[in-house]
């Protein structure tokens, strides 16, 4: 009978699914650093929604390896949103090539690349890849999580081990609508007032790989897309991390309101936001 690998023994070998999602996230994160100068052809999708070529081509970057070794998995992607059933068997890769599209068309370096398996409801690979700092944050179900900076070796992730909340750094980012920006604001002005200082980043995958990074101690959204939250989600369960909804249930992939945190204030940080 041969022991399991621990986290940090899997940290250095890869699941070929993983490898994957790593290699996938890095080719579409090393074309969005290349053409992140260049001149941007920007097109509005709706009302604060915009894409960009660079989108589409980050897109193209991490099909070319995932559909060339997996070709009989579902893809959900961002730019690419055929019906899904979260329930089903078949692997489902959820893909935001370029998660903080408008900070990358003002060119304000704040941006990531997201990459998540799930399967049977269950999220089982989560990468998220900063193109800038070449950092990439990675996690696979039951085996904790990590990030690369560089060339250098995996590092495992903790959330913070904080427990005074006046010292808490929080981020937020902020929806496209109206009412729900209003929302934001409002429990803004809850938080705000009882932890250290606040963080808005323009990128929710990087908002929850903070957290898993123990950079932030908390960080809540009202109106995020599956592919915006899948991988982060999986990196802040992984690295001992809270997720709910703003009322503290239950969160599920697909409910767009999310809270996140290091575990120890998330109940004071749901009651403070007073969201639900």
């Amino acid at each position: 009978m041969t022991n399991s690998p621990s986290p940090r023994e899997a940290s250095n070998r890869h699941s070929p699914i993983l490898q994957t999602a790593i290699e996938a996230s890095v080719a579409a994160g090393d074309l969005l650093r290349r053409e992140f100068l260049r001149p941007r052809t920007i097109k509005s999708k709706g009302w604060r929604d915009i894409v960009t070529d660079a989108d589409f081509a980050a897109q193209s970057a991490i099909l070319d390896v995932i559909t060339t070794r997996f070709p009989d998995h579902a893809i959900l992607s961002e730019e690419r949103q055929p019906g899904v059933d979260w329930s089903a068997s078949r692997p489902t890769w959820v893909i935001d090539p370029l998660d903080g599209t408008t900070n990358y068309a003002h060119q304000f370096p704040s941006f990531s690349v997201a990459v998540a398996l799930v399967q049977a409801g269950e999220l089982h690979i989560g990468v998220v890849h900063d193109p800038l700092r070449r950092v990439t944050f990675f996690a696979e179900k039951g085996q904790g999580a990590f990030a690369k900076y560089g060339r250098g070796r995996p590092r495992p992730l903790r959330a913070s081990g904080n427990r005074d909340f006046g010292d808490a750094l929080v981020g937020v980012d902020w929806a496209r609508d109206p009412l729900l920006r209003r929302q934001v604001l409002e429990a803004l002005g809850r938080v705000t007032p009882d932890c250290r200082t606040v963080r808005t980043l323009g990128s929710a995958a990087l908002g929850l790989a903070y957290v898993a990074s123990g950079a932030l101690d908390g960080y809540y959204h009202l109106s995020l897309q599956p592919w915006d939250v899948a991988a982060g989600a999986l990196l802040v369960l992984e690295a001992g991390g809270t997720i709910s909804t703003p009322s503290g249930a239950v969160w599920q992939l697909g409910h767009p309101r999310v809270v996140a945190s290091n575990g120890i204030l998330h109940t004071l940080l749901v009651k403070t936001l007073a969201l639900e």
